[in-house]
This record gives structure tokens, C-alpha cells and sequence, in this order.
């Protein structure tokens, strides 16, 4: 399932402090003038209550701008339904699969050309897996259309539908199944019929499910978020075959390792129970959880100490595994260690530095470069390399609407109508292209050409060669 803001230019008012007085000279004039008996009523304006600038502005790039090479209308769901974002449209094998009045529409990826349409009155949600389509019906059946004909592979006589309160939806294939997730609960269906195999719902969560589901071992991890006298996430462990709960531990997250029968998962409950402000003492702990039957097998803690006096930041930072690594936030570092060898007590393989003025999460690693979200930009990325610990940004010259990393490729699409592809690498900007829109969807990318998600409108773009 993502450039930093420019060097912001600031320009100040100035007031001179003889106006006023001018103003008072000028009044006496008149009056002493003659020919008047009165002065005319003067009419002022309204003055409001609070009046605020932001002279700040970004720094506007100097970059080439491609034209698309084909736009073609889409279904507009302008408002971001979060039930549907990142479903709403799909791009694999030089093919685009989006939703026009409703129906499943095919286009070639590089001429915009139309292949095939599928169905009346769908729901816009989408999925691709090994050259099938899967989707749901306008009442929340499940179907399954060949990628390459649009033809009906099967429709499920079974509805996911739940309620009308907003939940977390998403369609999630495997190599035997499709799950569709419905907030708390979850559905299992035959991939190759679209029979139901079962259907299971976390009661404790009351339709608060997350849209993480991941398979092993014959069993079903998802998490849910569960209220009490303290609200945590849940991590619960269904049987593939039956549906059948097999354990749950509260104040657990979903699996960052499963390997060698055993489930590695962050607590985040024992958090909730300690003092930070007047404590410095800070610790991460993963249990590991045999796949089966939940039973615990063992705990890796991670500690350290936050500097300085007591009031404590609270609350504990980002965690994220990638590739046998662990990378932990801890007073203002990030630390690696190596899951695979780590032994409770072990000093990190190395640490670095947070990047500067980032108050957020880390979201991923790509091209070695470790990612962040900086929340109080909203969505901005910035990031740091693990082969130097050197901190890295990507700017863009207006605030970003979504940003979609493929490979050496950034492609941020920004709420003043374009979209900036950057060289992640150099992070210099490379190409321009103008989508006329404020919100955007992910962009997408099959073979040399990415596909931009505007407000109605899919934009098919091709890309130089120093970003493919």
C-alpha cells in the first residue's frame, strides 16, 4: 500500500505609523474650508471578528510537463468513501479496470482504448490476482471475471452485507480463497466457485475490524480494535478450513514475522498500564505465539531510557519489520536489530538519527531508503538512507493530496491540479503532469505507464525512461 514541503517565502506587510495622523490632518482641512455646514454620513464597512494571512508559499518547480496520452471518465466517488479507497480501480498486465455508470470497465493501459465491460449496478471495489478480477455486486455479492475477456467466471449467491454504518471493507485473494472483510467480520468463499465456506464475526470488537488478514499454517490472522476500561487492538486466529476461533490475545497486533510455526506480534497493552511522563524507562515486547493454539513460546524485549527531566514524552514510537529486521523508535533514534538472532539485553546493530522536524510513523523501505509519514504535515514523506543514516526528502511545490512509490518512481499527486513524478533516488523532480483535480486516488503503474486516479477521470501517462 506515499516529499516534504520547500523552503517556504515569507513576505510581511508594512505600515507606516503617519498614516493615522494624516488622516486626522486631512479631516481638519475640510472642516475649516467653508461651503459645508455637515459633514456626509460616512459608511463603514464591517470589520471582522478575526483576520488572518499565511504569506507562505512553495517554491514553484521549473520541470518538464508531459501530456497524458489518453483520459477517460470514470465513476466520481469525489468524497473518498474510505470503504472503497485503494479498491477502486486496478492496473495489471497493460490493462486499466476501473467503474463507469456502474458497470466494470477494461481499457489498454497505453492507448485508453476500451476492451470489455462487465455488469450493471456494482459496487465500486475492486481487486486483481493471477488474471481474475473479483468484486461485488450493487447487494454485496461476490463475483470473479476473467481479466482478459470480462467474461463471469461465477457470481456468489451470498451478500457481505452488514449494515449501513460505515466499516472497514476489503477483498482479499489467496490461492484457494477470497476473503471479504465487513468490519468485525469475516467471510471465506471458494476462490474457484464463490461458494461460502464460513463466516466468522468478532463480537468484543462491535464491527471495529482493521482490513489486516494474512494466512499460515492452515490459519487466519485479523485484528480488530476492542473498547473496555482500556481500548486496544485484538489479534485473533481462525481455522482456514472451519472458521472456528481458534485463540485471541488482547493488546496485541497483527503478525510483524510469522515463521517456524510461531506468530511474532507487539504488545501494545502493557503500554497502556505504565506512567510514562514520570518514568524514563521505555520497553518494546513482541511475544511469540504458536500459530495454532496461541500458546506463548517466548518474549523478546527491546529497552532503553528517554533523556532528561521528568514530564516524559508518552507513549512509545514506530515499529516496523522489514526482511528479518526490526527498526524500533526510541528518544528520538531509530534502532535495527536482527529478529532472527536477537537475544533479549543485545545493543542494536546500529541506530540513526529521526530525520529533522518529523513527528510521525515509518510506513516502509524502499530502494534502502527508510520512509516516514510526518503527521503534522499531513502525509508528507520524508526518510533517511540505511546505507549512510543520511536524512533524505522529496519536496514538492504544493501540499500533497497521495503519494505512490513504484521502484526509483515518486508520483505525488498534489491539491493545486497536477501531479510531480521525482526520481526517489535523486529526489529531484522529473516530469509534470496536470490532472485538473484536488483529491486523488493511488496512482497506479502496469509496464511503462502509470494510470493517475483524478475526481472522475482515469489519465493514462507515459513514463521517461529514467523513472521506468
Amino acid at each position: 500500500m506515499p516529499i516534504k514541503q520547500t523552503k517556504l517565502q515569507t513576505k510581511k506587510r508594512k505600515y507606516h505609523q503617519y498614516v493615522r495622523a494624516l488622516s486626522g490632518l486631512t479631516a481638519a482641512l475640510i472642516a475649516v474650508s467653508g461651503g459645508y455646514t455637515a459633514m456626509p454620513s460616512q459608511a463603514l464597512a464591517e470589520k471582522a471578528d478575526i483576520s488572518i494571512y499565511n504569506w507562505n508559499s512553495y517554491s514553484k518547480f521549473t520541470v518538464p510537463e508531459i501530456k497524458p496520452s489518453w483520459t477517460v471518465k470514470v465513476d466520481n466517488d469525489s468524497d473518498m468513501n474510505e470503504n472503497n479507497v485503494g479498491q477502486q480501480a486496478a492496473a495489471e498486465d497493460g490493462k486499466v479496470f476501473a467503474f463507469s455508470k456502474s458497470k466494470l470497465v477494461a481499457w489498454d493501459a497505453a492507448t485508453g482504448k476500451q476492451l470489455w465491460t462487465y455488469g450493471n449496478d456494482l459496487t465500486p471495489s475492486i481487486v486483481y490476482d493471477n488474471g481474475i478480477l473479483y468484486g461485488l455486486s450493487s447487494n454485496h455479492k461476490p463475483y470473479a471475471v476473467n481479466a482478459k475477456t470480462g467474461k463471469a467466471l461465477w457470481q456468489s449467491g451470498t451478500s457481505t452485507w452488514i449494515d449501513t454504518r460505515e466499516r472497514t471493507e476489503a477483498l482479499i485473494p489467496t490461492a484457494d480463497t477470497l476473503y471479504v472483510i465487513k468490519g468485525s467480520t469475516t467471510f471465506s468463499f471458494d476462490r474457484k466457485t464463490g461458494k461460502l465456506r464460513w463466516k466468522a464475526d468478532e463480537a468484543m470488537a462491535e464491527g471495529n475490524g482493521t482490513a489486516y488478514l494474512q494466512e499460515s499454517d492452515g490459519v487466519v490472522l485479523r485484528t480488530f480494535f476492542v473498547q473496555g476500561a482500556l481500548t486496544s487492538v485484538q489479534l485473533n486466529a481462525y481455522d482456514k478450513k472451519t472458521g472456528k476461533k481458534l485463540w485471541s490475545e488482547f493488546g496485541q497486533g497483527e503478525a510483524i514475522q510469522v515463521k517456524n510455526g510461531l506468530v511474532y506480534s507487539v504488545d501494545y497493552y502493557s503500554p497502556l498500564l505504565v506512567d510514562y511522563q514520570s518514568i524514563p524507562d521505555r520497553k518494546l515486547q513482541i511475544n511469540a505465539y504458536n500459530v495454532k493454539n496461541g500458546a506463548l513460546k517466548g518474549t523478546l524485549e527491546f529497552n532503553w531510557k528517554m533523556p532528561g527531566d521528568p514530564p516524559y514524552e508518552r507513549g512509545q514510537g514506530s515499529v516496523l519489520a522489514s526482511e528479518g529486521n526490526l527498526y524500533v523508535e526510541q528518544a528520538g533514534l531509530i534502532a535495527e536489530y536482527d529478529l532472527d538472532t536477537y537475544k533479549n539485553g543485545d545493543a542494536p546493530s546500529r541506530t540513526f538519527s529521526r530525520p529533522g522536524g518529523v513527528n510521525g510513523e515509518l510506513v516502509g523501505i524502499v530502494q534502502g531508503r527508510l520512509i516516514y509519514r510526518d503527521s503534522v504535515t499531513d502525509s508528507e514523506l520524508k526518510g533517511l538512507k540505511l546505507v549512510n543514516g543520511s536524512a533524505v526528502q522529496w519536496n514538492g511545490d504544493a501540499p500533497v493530496s497521495q503519494v505512490s512509490i513504484y521502484g526509483k518512481g515518486m508520483y505525488r499527486a498534489q491539491r493545486n491540479g497536477t501531479l510531480l513524478g521525482i526520481n526517489l533516488l535523486t529526489s529531484q523532480p522529473v516530469f509534470r503532469v496536470k490532472t485538473g483535480a484536488d483529491l486523488h486516488e493511488a496512482t497506479l503503474k502496469t509496464g511503462g505507464m502509470i494510470i493517475i486516479q483524478a475526481e472522475g477521470k482515469l489519465i493514462g501517462v507515459k513514463l521517461p525512461a529514467s523513472l521506468k
